[in-house]
């Protein structure tokens, strides 16, 4: 079972190419089934639209847009570096700094995505 689908995601994002999308999409939600203790798959497994009353509705958009957002973070890691990336910039005389990111920061990022992304669901409530 996947959170979201391609069209799904295309349909409200572009930060992620379609060639890495099934790489990205099983990394993020493998980062959501952790920081949910997997109470955001037992959601979506018995998760029914037709069914389902308004607020289930709505928590199975905040999971879905969760995951994107969870897919643009991870790609935006993987692609710009982090770990080394340019804190600042100066073009007169050129000059750069560095920021080392940390692995505890990158994860930090992941986790704020996700208790923003599902604030008032329940299932980010012991992050």
């Amino acid at each position: 079972m996947s959170y979201i689908s391609w069209e799904y995601y295309s349909s409200l994002y572009s930060e992620v190419p379609e060639d890495d999308f099934e790489r990205i999409l099983a990394k993020a939600s493998a980062k959501l089934d952790v920081y949910t203790h997997m109470r955001g798959k037992s959601f979506e497994a018995s998760f029914d639209a037709d069914t389902a009353t308004d607020f289930q509705k709505q928590v199975h958009s905040q999971i879905q847009n969760t995951v994107c957002e969870l897919m643009n973070a991870l790609y935006i890691q993987e692609t710009s570096g982090m770990g080394t990336g340019v804190a600042s910039v100066s073009n007169d005389g050129y000059s750069e700094s560095y920021k080392i990111t940390t692995a505890a920061e990158r994860e930090a990022q992941l986790l704020v995505t996700v208790r923003s992304g599902l604030s008032g669901t329940g299932l980010a409530g012991a992050l």
